[in-house]
């Protein structure tokens, strides 16, 4: 066995079957490239803001599969609920500081409300009227110091109708301006180019761009970093083959989600054939028929 560098759960996977080592290969981890690293730091200043007239929400958008759920989902799991919340009393408080969840898939204020009680665990009829949904939310954002709420593939319901768009915008920033909210959306171009129409909502969710991976330094250095996360029981050192590294960006089309993928099916293929090390041939989405 080659001696490299890998994560102490990949190390202690080196001792389990071929089964278990292939289903953990599956699994996603968290890589701290310097991208999501600087969108971690620029939410985590939204989130410590202090309350304010007007709330500057931020739209996050890049390309499809290029990592902007997994860069909120970690945020979220870094500041999501706690039962260790202490008031000034010294008595537990129960408290949900930030939400996260999928956009409706139209412009839809029910809908949108539905999901928000749903996020607080707020008992409620999915057929109950608007206004009575809205009243529930304020109340409960409220009384349980809601923070910031994350919303995900926001162009899902940034389509058909634009007079439905616009107040399903507006009420986002009706949110913001009653609770004192910071509102992140994440999406597509198409979002971005939706709520860059009006001056006044692209200055209430200015927007930030995760771009693609370049084929690169910072490139190379997320395969070596990911490739500690891979349980194979020789080292496949696929920085230091240019043709790989070529082979998966071409392949993924510098994409981060598609280069994940590549190497998760890589490194599975790598353990059924007893190879134990990723190859130039293992590199493909899906199989040749």
């Amino acid at each position: 066995m080659n001696e490299r560098r890998l994560t102490k759960t990949a190390q202690a996977y080196l001792e389990k079957s071929d089964a278990e080592r292939i289903q953990y290969c599956k699994k996603d981890h968290w890589i701290g490239y310097q991208s999501a690293v600087t969108l971690l730091e620029l939410l985590k200043d939204k989130f410590n803001e202090p309350e304010q007239i007007r709330n500057e929400g931020l739209l996050i958008y890049s390309d499809y599969n290029n990592g902007k759920t997994a860069i909120l989902k970690k945020f979220y799991d870094l500041h999501k609920t706690s039962l260790d919340t202490l008031n000034e009393n010294d008595e537990h408080v129960y408290e949900i500081p930030i939400i996260y969840f999928m956009a409706p898939t139209i412009p839809d204020e029910g809908r949108l409300y539905s999901l928000i009680l749903n996020e607080l665990c707020v008992p409620h009829k999915p057929t109950e009227k608007v206004m009575e949904k809205a009243k529930l939310v304020e109340h409960y954002l409220r009384k349980l110091n809601t923070k910031m709420i994350l919303i995900d593939e926001i162009h899902n319901a940034l389509t058909g109708n634009l007079n439905k768009q616009r107040t399903f915008i507006n009420d986002l920033k009706q949110l913001s301006n009653k609770l004192s909210l910071s509102i992140i959306l994440a999406g597509t171009r198409e979002a971005h180019s939706a709520l860059s129409i009006s001056g006044e909502t692209a200055s209430r969710f200015p927007s930030i761009e995760l771009p693609r991976w370049s084929n690169d330094k910072r490139f190379r250095s997320f395969i070596a970093t990911y490739e500690t996360c891979l349980p194979l029981k020789e080292a496949s050192n696929m920085v230091y083959d240019q043709q790989i590294i070529d082979a998966l960006y071409n392949k993924s089309d510098g994409l981060i989600g598609r280069t994940v993928n590549l190497m998760k099916k890589a490194a599975m293929k790598a353990i059924k054939s007893g190879r134990e090390k990723i190859t130039l041939e293992d590199i493909e989405y899906l199989p040749t028929l």
